[in-house]
């Protein structure tokens, strides 16, 4: 069974490295965040710090910087709820965002699946506008026996996008390919790689003509 899923992991790996091909036209972009969570009992309370720098058509600039208070509460072995807001600063000026969540997840072996439903409105103070949009992630861990690595992959639309003045059901969709390293008691390194394909380019969205490439790098610290 185990042999099956690895080889399933494997074809997901090939075909997101084949379908996110580097695009000259498309962005680059490095994302750091340092993240501090205490556990109490069923609850989790944390902090995100978040830095996003983009490399496109030649010009190097500082995307976004956010800061994200949170909170979790484990209802069931397999059902986590969490609330989490992001103060950010980003090219479209100060914005807010609202992210409460509900997890579900199941560990069979060494793999654990988990689906994370988020409703993200974001609100640009500048402009006096928001939106709301439904992100759906699926994910798959797998932990590396005897070692502390354990690999993952995941694949994440952003549909349902609720604007003041329009509609679209499909926004853009992230895939994901990382690793999780437990360095010393408390701090695991998490590197990935993130492909941030858009959608619907000539429609509601005629920003984004290009897709998003990013290293994604966490310092996860366990208080």
């Amino acid at each position: 069974m185990e042999k099956s899923i690895k080889r399933i992991l494997a074809a997901v790996a090939a075909s997101l490295l084949s379908f996110c091909a580097f695009a000259q036209e498309d962005a680059f972009c490095t994302w750091t965040n340092v993240t501090f969570d205490k556990s109490i009992d069923k609850w989790s309370v944390g902090l995100l710090t978040e830095y996003r720098h983009k490399i496109h058509e030649g010009e190097s600039k500082t995307d976004q910087y956010f800061v994200r208070p949170r909170v979790y509460y484990s209802a069931l072995p397999w059902l986590r709820l969490g609330y989490q807001m992001d103060l950010a600063t980003t090219s479209a000026g100060f914005t807010m965002r609202f992210l409460p969540e509900v997890t579900l997840s199941k560990k069979v072996g060494d793999f654990s699946f988990a689906f994370r439903q988020r409703a993200q409105t974001t609100w640009q103070t500048e402009k006096g506008t928001n939106s709301t949009v439904l992100r759906s992630r699926i994910k798959v861990d797998y932990r590396i026996p005897d070692t502390p690595l354990s690999v993952h992959f995941a694949f994440e639309p952003y549909w349902a996008d609720f604007k003041q003045d329009s509609f679209a059901w499909l926004q853009k969709i992230r895939w994901y390919a990382g690793f999780d390293i437990k360095i010393i008691e408390g701090l695991t390194l998490r590197p990935e790689y993130i492909c941030q394909a858009y959608h619907n380019h000539k429609g509601l969205y005629p920003r984004r003509t290009y897709d998003d490439h990013v290293f994604y790098m966490t310092f996860a610290i366990k208080l």
